[in-house]
Formats: structure tokens, C-alpha cells, sequence
């Protein structure tokens, strides 16, 4: 099963924090909030991510790109530009980045996000006037 994290809001009550790096980046503890958010899953077995982008979208898949090297000892031969990883991180994640939109609501991120990886239903009751809307996600 696949986690869907949306990762795309402007985090406009943060904007201190939020003007160089989306709100998911944010640090506690040395570790943005989204690596705590998938470790927590990770920790129940959960290993297929799929991380919906907007605001400053680049700034996670740069972070995802560099993770490896971010989190290990390193040796860099600075003449042919050589790395050498000497040891890897240990989560075994498949994380998918899928840019939705900087304007994209939360369905439509969804939406984006989720129609070539599972099947998506969204269901809203309008015979009846209930402010409720039923969104079913499996795989």
C-alpha cells in the first residue's frame, strides 16, 4: 500500500519559516517535519510514498535526490569529482514526486497525484444537502 503525502500548501501562517523552503521542510530536530512524517510510517511497514508537490516543490526533490549523501560519511575525490557513499541510509523507501500545481486544491492535488498509481473515487452527496464528501482511496 501506498502513502499519499500532500506536500504542496504555501504554509502561509509560517511565512518566517516559509519563504525559502515549503512548509514540509521545516526542521525539528535537525529533520524536516515530512522525514519524521515518513519515518513514522515507515516504522509500521509502510515503504511506498507518493509526495504531492507545489510550493517550492524543488526544494524536496532536491532534498529526496541528496538523501543518501545527506545522511552518510562521504569521500569526494575533488580531481575526477568522485563520491564514494560509505555506508547507505537504512530506510528502504521508493518515494514518488509528482508535481500537482502551485495553484492545485487538495482534491485536485489528489487527483493528480493518485490517478496512475491507484484507483481514485470521490464521491460527494449532492441529492442531500450534507458538507461532506466521501473520498475512498485504494489499491
Amino acid at each position: 500500500m501506498k502513502v499519499a503525502i500532500l506536500a504542496g500548501g504555501i504554509g502561509s501562517r509560517m511565512a518566517g519559516e516559509t519563504e525559502v523552503k515549503p512548509k514540509p521542510m521545516i526542521e525539528i530536530g535537525g529533520k524536516p517535519i515530512l522525514w519524521h512524517i515518513m519515518m513514522h510510517y515507515g516504522y509500521h511497514g509502510f515503504k511506498d510514498f507518493i509526495i504531492a508537490l507545489g510550493y517550492k516543490g524543488e526544494v524536496i526533490k532536491k532534498y529526496m535526490v541528496d538523501y543518501c549523501s545527506l545522511n552518510t560519511n562521504l569521500t569526494v575525490n575533488l580531481k575526477s569529482g568522485e563520491v564514494a557513499m560509505h555506508e547507505c541510509s537504512q530506510e528502504d523507501w521508493t518515494v514518488q514526486l509528482i508535481d500537482t500545481g502551485m495553484e492545485s486544491s487538495i482534491p485536485a492535488r489528489l487527483k493528480c497525484s493518485l490517478d496512475n498509481f491507484c484507483e481514485l473515487k470521490v464521491i460527494i452527496p449532492t441529492a442531500l444537502s450534507l458538507p461532506i464528501n466521501l473520498l475512498t482511496i485504494g489499491t
